[in-house]
């Protein structure tokens, strides 16, 4: 079965964060793992999820990685990516995003709920995700996840909807 690994603030071979080969190697190598963008991503085939994670997160934490991340089924990722939400451009949103955390029952906020600076609206939220827009203005861009994870007080990731939709069509088809 497919599945996707969310890291939470990686970025391949920037400082603090493994190589790609590091990261492939902690799913099973590049036979059963890839990368998907830069960003923390990966897709990779486990017949025993709960081994994976552990494998991974052991090999990870001995080359000294500690990244939270979230792990779903490729297709429980395409159903979220199909709830995204519709928004009318004279909202001028800068960006739709998608956040994943781990949570034992779905988190109790009352959407939608707003960011005190405005650049932040969560528009719904289950016990794995969130559907947000953020704004930019000026130099500012919205912090979907910050706000999320203040909100929360749970490790929380996110992607741009395009970033999902993307990966979805990519290895389903593959």
């Amino acid at each position: 079965m497919k599945f996707v690994a969310l890291f939470r603030n990686l970025n391949l071979g920037h400082k603090g964060s493994p190589s790609s080969a590091e990261l492939l190697a902690a799913f099973g190598g590049p036979g059963s793992a890839s990368n998907f963008q830069t960003n923390g991503t990966v897709v990779f085939e486990s017949a025993d999820l709960e081994s994976t994670k552990e494998l991974a997160k052991s090999q990870l934490a001995e080359l000294g990685y500690h990244h939270s991340y979230v792990v779903l089924t490729l297709a429980d990722l395409a159903e979220i990516s199909a709830q995204s939400p519709e928004v009318d451009p004279v909202e001028n949103v800068y960006r739709v995003m998608v956040s994943f955390f781990d949570a034992t029952k779905t988190p109790v906020l009352t959407t939608p709920v707003r960011s005190r600076d405005n650049l932040v609206e969560v528009r719904s939220i289950s016990t794995n995700h969130a559907w947000s827009l953020c704004w930019k203005h000026k130099s500012s861009v919205g912090d979907v996840t910050g706000f999320l994870e203040r909100q929360l007080q749970v490790p929380v990731t996110s992607r741009t909807s395009g970033t999902v939709e993307r990966l979805v069509k990519k290895f389903r088809e593959s």
